[in-house]
């Protein structure tokens, strides 16, 4: 007798766009008009129901600059920086939902997702740095999927990105620096978000026969 299993796995390919925002000395809070522009692509494996692997490449721009906010302190410091984020990550997603199934009432689940990247920066004003510009990140957050019919799906995810340099915006919490004026808050850490929108296909793979 022959037994023809359902789809055994299914693996997504996707792009996106979106915003790229900074927080930190130059931006206690995520201001919207200091967002610039961010891409996207990966691969998403999904091997069960609840969970989803994502492998991500993404590239974007974050900046801020004392001179556009409402802070008198800010205004005088003024400074400013602008750099390339770089960035390859690996998250793992938990989906409330089984959206995908044939059976599924509704086609979307929101889920949540944490994992571990590698990220790449420059500051634009500092020609000679004195820390490492390739660092790693705790990426995490939530997000929301739906099926758009057929194999291809839509998506919209908010992703912080908690790292461990304060030194993203070129100005550092030094406590033994001289020019507390020009030097950042050690207590205040650095961390840039990602919000995007994306569209991915689905591979179905279907399972030889099984004989017995």
């Amino acid at each position: 007798m022959i037994s023809y299993e359902s789809i055994a796995q299914r693996l997504e390919i996707g792009a996106g766009g979106g915003a790229m925002l900074y927080k930190g000395d130059l931006a206690p809070e995520l201001i919207p008009k200091f967002a610039r522009p961010g891409a996207t692509i990966f691969l998403r494996h999904n091997p069960g129901k609840a969970i989803s692997l994502k492998y991500s490449f993404s590239l974007g721009r974050i900046f801020a600059d004392d001179r556009e906010t409402d802070d008198n302190f800010a205004n005088q410091r003024n400074r400013f920086f602008n750099t390339r984020i770089t960035e390859l990550a690996a998250t793992a997603e938990y989906n409330f939902l089984d959206y995908r199934s044939d059976k599924a009432r509704k086609p979307w689940t929101p889920y949540l997702f944490g994992g571990i990247a590698v990220y790449k920066f420059d500051p634009v004003e500092n020609l000679r740095p004195e820390y490492k510009l390739t660092q790693l990140a705790l990426p995490f957050g939530v997000g929301f999927k739906y099926v758009l019919g057929g194999q291809w799906n839509l998506g919209i995810e908010f992703g912080a990105r908690k790292i461990f340099t304060d030194y993203l915006d070129d100005l550092g919490g030094d406590l033994n620096t001289t020019n507390k004026f020009q030097n950042g808050n050690p207590n205040d850490k650095d961390m840039y978000v990602f919000t995007t929108l994306t569209v991915s296909y689905t591979f179905y793979k279907i399972r030889c026969p099984n004989f017995y």
